[in-house]
């Protein structure tokens, strides 16, 4: 059997949630079904894992498409040109977007060759306008959410997209994310001393991410256990305004601060998350809003328990005081509260963390969403 050409398209070449659970489901793909081929709009460290893993990637420079003084469109014309050729030369049967920008490209393209339209929606926002809510029932075949809160607002903006839209969550390769009693390496890396407690936060630079609300309890944190570590890891990997603003902030916080400045440990952009996650006590997931939270499960699937705030994906991931334990948002007296209890406590960090695995193992595993991932292709193929 011959297999059919999947296009993938992301505006975004940067390793994020969201790309890194789209690189994990394209290199998961079973090729003898499915052929993946990628189209970013710039170079990044998605691209490079992409290659790196043998996957076909063209980068397609073009501009996001919005509406200058509110009706004047901006995009890039030679874009679709090009877009339409790849399709066409590829043989791609169906294509699959991963941000709402590219499916303004996508859509005439699709149509044009007969092929089923995917798109993957990480926040229902992004349809917030009844046009753009129109356009996506008018070209989008199936929209994939992570949680069913992003899919029931979704469905009360729009009711007749209910039928459309499939819950599928982000999965996690549960043997590259597996407990490693004695990982050390990373620890050793970076200086740490093995019996510091190491509070780790994987986050790029935004000022939604909360890495600020971290520093803000890191005080209450090395009052009841001062040979805490805090390791931050991630970069402004996208390079926005917002981005290199508050990897600007947390810098000059840190660098002010003699406390903060022995404590906290800037690891950058990391490939060895797992090595990390398992030299860690805890996770800490700060955000304002999370549309689902790679990092809380890959932790959990690592047997490390998780403390996150409680808007968004985390509500659906984690079971509060079973997986590890949910806050409010911009509160970092709570969150220093439930980190102390965990450091506190190396059997509650045990059983938490084993629960976590547990949880990750009956709902999100990368092989379960991958299998439901081709068996939707594969519908959406026949029916086409």
């Amino acid at each position: 059997m011959t297999p059919q050409n999947i296009l993938y398209l992301s505006t975004l070449g940067g390793l994020g949630g969201g790309e890194s659970a789209l690189r994990a489901d394209i290199t998961a793909l079973d090729r003898a079904q499915f052929s993946p081929h990628v189209i970013c709009a710039e170079p990044g460290a998605f691209v490079d894992a992409l290659r790196a893993s043998a996957v076909p990637v063209e980068i397609f420079p073009f501009a996001l498409p919005y509406f200058k003084y509110g009706f004047l469109p901006v995009l890039t014309p030679s874009f679709f040109r090009r877009l339409y050729a790849y399709a066409r030369r590829q043989r791609i049967a169906l294509i699959h977007c991963n941000d709402l920008e590219t499916v303004y490209y996508a859509a005439p393209v699709a149509r044009w060759l007969r092929a089923p339209l995917v798109w993957t929606c990480h926040g229902w926002w992004s349809v917030e306008r009844g046009w753009k809510m129109t356009f996506v029932e008018k070209f989008v075949a199936r929209i994939l959410a992570p949680t069913q809160s992003i899919q029931q607002r979704l469905t009360d903006a729009n009711a007749r997209l209910r039928a459309r839209v499939t819950v599928l969550p982000f999965g996690v390769d549960t043997l590259a994310f597996a407990p490693q009693p004695h990982a050390e390496r990373a620890r050793a890396e970076f200086q740490i001393a093995s019996d510091a407690p190491l509070v780790t936060m994987l986050a790029r630079f935004q000022s939604v991410k909360g890495h600020a609300v971290l520093l803000d309890a890191a005080p209450r944190i090395l009052d009841a256990f001062p040979q805490t570590r805090f390791l931050l890891v991630g970069d402004a990997e996208f390079n926005t305004p917002d981005a290199r603003a508050t990897r600007a902030e947390i810098y000059a916080r840190v660098n002010a601060d003699e406390r903060l400045r022995r404590a906290v440990i800037f690891a950058g952009f990391r490939r060895d998350i797992a090595d990390i996650l398992n030299a860690s006590a805890v996770l800490v997931c700060p955000s304002d809003f999370e549309s689902f939270g790679v990092a809380n499960i890959e932790a959990m699937a690592c047997g490390i328990p998780v403390v996150s705030t409680n808007v968004g994906g985390p509500l659906e991931t984690m079971v509060d005081g079973e997986t590890g334990f949910l806050i409010p948002p911009r509160d970092p007296a709570a969150l220093a509260a439930r980190v102390n209890a965990l450091l506190a406590d190396a059997a509650l960090r045990q059983r938490l963390g084993a629960n976590g695995r547990a949880r990750v193992l009956e709902y999100f595993t990368l092989a379960e969403r991958v299998k439901q991932l081709q068996t939707l292709y594969a519908q959406l193929l026949a029916a086409a």
